[in-house]
């Protein structure tokens, strides 16, 4: 947390592997650090869905902030980590990957790193959703 209220210009943090790091943590990085790009989290056990949905409400997405000037798809989240996060649900980091469109799950751009949990799986981002949508807009080949 001092990170986060002592370095307000932070970028890019990888807290992986620091099992006393909580939502608290979290949360004060979203809403201390608005240019933050880069989130490494993987084995925060204690992170729950409280911390993501903070995130995806936070300074640093600027489009929630009226977009500052010279921000564009690139702002906000690229990266996130949440590897072996157990204790996150489906609906709390789809509200990230929602809020942050530089998030991919897809094997491409795979920016939104969640191995190790099973719950996650239903998780997909916007460049997913997009490609199934277009598929389906295609007629039929009958007609």
């Amino acid at each position: 947390m001092s990170l986060a209220y002592g370095c307000p210009d932070l970028r890019s943090i990888d807290l992986c592997g620091c099992i006393r790091i909580t939502d608290d943590s979290v949360i004060a990085l979203a809403n201390n650090c608005p240019h933050l790009r880069s989130l490494g989290l993987y084995y925060c056990q204690n992170i729950t869905d409280r911390a993501m949905y903070c995130l995806a409400q936070s300074k640093v997405n600027n489009r929630m902030w009226g977009n500052v000037k010279g921000a564009n798809d690139e702002e906000g989240l690229r990266t996130l980590n949440i590897s072996q996060c157990t204790a996150l649900t489906p609906l709390a980091v789809q509200a990230v990957c929602d809020s942050f469109p530089s998030l991919h799950t897809c094997p491409v751009r795979h920016s939104l790193i969640m191995s190790g949990c099973l719950s996650l799986m239903s998780v997909h981002c916007a460049c997913a959703g997009h490609a199934h949508r277009t598929i389906t807009n295609f007629p039929h080949p009958a007609h």
